[in-house]
């Protein structure tokens, strides 16, 4: 199984190779998995790369930062569910923690203003 290091790895030890191996997926079998799985009946239901296509596609996604990456995964990571053949969360909670990211990036300008 593949893991990412975790975030305090990465700031207690920069420079030590986390001993698990972490996917390096290229684009092209991103959007393979992304064809295979839009074929699913899932009914309302979206698979974790069909999310990502929905982020990566809203019309502020290059606003975004690291912190709001993190917003969204925390927000959303409670949502998911696995059947057996893979994780599915629904597609309105992805809309709807996204729009969370972005009000609460506007409340944070309003505040300096």
């Amino acid at each position: 199984m593949a893991t990412c290091p975790p975030h305090e790895h990465i700031v207690n030890h920069p420079d030590v190779p986390y001993p698990h191996k972490t996917w390096d997926v290229p684009n092209t079998d991103l959007m393979k998995l992304l064809e295979l799985s839009e074929r699913l009946p899932l009914d309302g239901e979206i698979t974790p790369v069909m999310a990502l296509k929905i982020i990566r596609m809203h019309e502020r996604f290059y606003e975004l930062t690291a912190e709001n990456f993190e917003l969204l995964k925390d927000e959303l990571k409670a949502k998911i569910r696995c059947y057996g053949f893979g994780a599915v969360l629904e597609e309105f909670e992805v809309r709807d923690a996204l729009s969370n990211v972005f009000a609460t990036k506007l409340e944070s300008c309003t505040a300096f203003a």
